[in-house]
């Protein structure tokens, strides 16, 4: 199932066919075999890269996922993907569990803690928050991250495994299975 999915994720970046000429400066990549891969290792580490860096207080996440997909050479579009997990509806919460983790590890008192999307928020409040919620985010971002990685990777193993006992069982001898089943 794991490799299914993720390789009809993948397979919406055909890499041998003709790119529109604003991603003819990108065809080394688009052409390369590494960055649309569907292995264990190169989607389990795109989904590590994604939420991390999904899960960290940074603008343009979308464009640094991909950048770091192509630096750990790691799928690109699993990796581009993953970082939508913060999107408008999400991120206040996440960020605000984050800032609150922050002032419980480095034991600060708590603070009315709001988020605002205008230049005098940043201005303003950010430096009294920065700390707590940059600690939160990275403390976050490395749980979740991690966590992710070895749940799809043990689930990748587990449909591996199931795959092979079933093509073990398929190619068995009719006489050979019946005893086996004894």
């Amino acid at each position: 199932m794991p490799r299914r999915f993720f390789r009809r994720i993948s397979a919406e970046f055909p890499r041998d066919r003709e790119h529109p000429w604003y991603l003819r400066p990108f065809e080394v990549v688009l052409r390369h075999p590494t960055f649309f891969a569907v292995s264990r290792r190169s989607v389990t580490g795109a989904i590590w890269l994604g939420l991390f860096i999904a899960l960290l207080p940074l603008p343009a996440q979308s464009v640094l996922a991909p950048l770091a997909a192509i630096l750990f050479r790691v799928n690109l579009p699993v990796a581009f993907a993953a970082v939508f997990i913060t999107n408008p509806i999400t991120w206040v919460p996440i960020y605000w569990f984050e800032y609150q983790l922050g002032v419980l590890i480095l034991e600060l008192p708590p603070e009315p803690f709001s988020i605002d999307t205008s230049w005098r928020w940043v201005i303003e409040d950010l430096p009294r928050y920065w700390r707590p919620l940059l600690l939160g985010s990275v403390v976050t971002a490395t749980v979740v991250a991690s966590t992710a990685y070895v749940f799809v990777s043990v689930a990748w193993r587990m449909a591996v495994a199931a795959r092979y006992r079933r093509r073990q069982r398929a190619s068995a001898p009719a006489g050979r299975a019946s005893r086996q089943t004894r």
